[in-house]
């Protein structure tokens, strides 16, 4: 069933953009970093490249968090934790004067 909260519905949008925007940024940052050393001229660049680069960016960016998505379900997954008994796990340990030790009880004689 579809739930009503709009808090829901903003988690895919929010994902939606950031996938959307993301490559953006990264692009932005590119270009800023190669036309400050000098490997890029502005007037070189056309609409059609920058869209080029654009979907680049955003294939290689979706790609990536696909993986980093799948990766975590995996580990998830896959954990391999020995399950512990609660009736017994640390009773012991709130007894006074207990330290783990096996010399405590020779300590005491």
């Amino acid at each position: 069933m579809a739930s009503s909260d709009p808090r829901d519905r903003l988690v895919p949008v929010a994902i939606g953009l950031v996938v959307l925007f993301a490559p953006v940024l990264i692009l932005a940052l590119t270009i800023e970093v190669l036309v400050l050393t000098g490997d890029l001229v502005v007037e070189d660049l056309t609409l059609l490249t920058l869209l080029e680069l654009y979907l680049i960016d955003l294939v290689a960016f979706a790609v990536l968090a696909y993986v980093i998505y799948r990766l975590a379900l995996w580990l998830v997954a896959h954990r391999h934790l020995e399950p512990t008994d609660q009736s017994d796990s640390g009773d012991e340990l709130w007894e006074p004067g207990f330290t783990g030790d096996t010399d405590d009880e020779q300590d005491d004689r």
